[in-house]
């Protein structure tokens, strides 16, 4: 499809870019006096969340909403699933958890997603990987034959979380839009960091690295790997030696706000398509827009129900897009 092709799509988005919250909005709700007053704040500006607590379910239902109206306004949105497609893998591991750990796993299951959750629970338990989409099939075997040999439920997780980052990086270059292809391998390039040093404070293995770390275009995974085998100091080092001292920084602040920082840098980079009215990168920005503003009032809401001061909130709160 030309870009041009995206102009009545772009246009519907571009409308409801009005409607983002913005910082002044989110400054209003953090100053609210409690849970009830946020969530009524939340009401008016077009969430419909009650006074019980449960904002949750809400939220997510906005998401898919926005996802749908995506999906509907660019005939061919399919190329955009790099930017729901982690929550296919989400759900896939909560059904293989629920095979070794006897839950019921439809209530774990997340939308939007690239395959419908019930599906994707239906054929996992029928064993029919072969009936997968070839993205998942191959990963959701080898996963299940992994779990349930070994009960090693981290090994799992690892080899589901490298294959997420790896499906989302191959789909944006499917895509051939290069601010997509920019945003995922930034995305992973996060998450490798991530996992990383989460593997040296918890002491894994050069197996569980090789496992979890995915490869990607802005970083080396060999030299990722020996560094972190190093040990923290030597990880910390390689890190701003490999330019990546912003990374670095942050890290060593707190885990909070190296996730901030990384969404946040996320958020920067989509925010260049509100220079184009072509193309699907319009498309992503919003979507990657209202994902961000829905995290933020998960993180206020959330906050407010345990009587969090408003400073320790603004510190894990991530830039907004308009």
């Amino acid at each position: 499809m030309k870009d041009n092709n995206y102009l009545f799509a772009v246009a519907s988005v571009r409308a409801k870019e009005n409607s983002l919250l913005t910082q002044s909005d989110m400054e209003q709700l953090i100053n609210a006096e409690s849970y009830k007053k946020a969530a009524a704040l939340v009401a008016e500006k077009g969430y419909e969340i009650g006074e019980d607590g449960d904002y949750s379910a809400v939220l997510d239902a906005e998401l898919n909403e926005v996802w749908n109206s995506i999906h509907e306004a660019a005939d061919k949105a399919e190329v955009l699933r790099m930017l729901i497609v982690k929550n296919d893998f989400q759900n896939l591991k909560a059904i293989l958890k629920s095979e070794i750990m006897d839950y019921d796993a439809e209530g774990y299951l997340v939308l939007p997603s690239v395959i419908e959750p019930k599906k994707l629970l239906d054929l996992v338990s029928s064993r029919d990987f072969d009936s997968l989409p070839e993205f998942i099939g191959s990963t959701a075997k080898e996963a299940f034959e992994q779990i349930t040999k070994t009960g090693n439920a981290q090994l799992c997780d690892a080899l589901i979380d490298r294959k997420t980052l790896e499906t989302i990086i191959a789909f944006s270059k499917e895509s051939g839009d290069k601010l997509l292809i920019e945003y995922a391998n930034s995305y992973a390039l996060a998450a490798d960091i991530k996992t990383a040093y989460r593997a040296i404070r918890t002491k894994k293995s050069s197996v569980f690295l090789g496992t979890a770390i995915a490869d990607n275009d802005l970083i080396n995974k060999s030299a990722l790997i020996e560094a972190a085998l190093s040990g923290e100091e030597e990880f910390f080092e390689w890190l701003a030696s490999s330019g990546f001292s912003d990374y670095r920084e942050e890290l060593q602040n707190s885990s909070s706000a190296f996730e901030k920082y990384c969404d946040d840098k996320l958020l920067s980079i989509v925010k260049k398509a509100k220079m184009t009215a072509f193309g699907l990168s319009p498309l992503a920005a919003y979507f990657v827009a209202k994902e961000t503003e829905i995290k933020c009032l998960r993180i206020i809401l959330s906050a407010k129900q345990s009587h969090i001061s408003g400073d320790v909130i603004r510190e894990r709160m991530r830039e907004c897009y308009v």
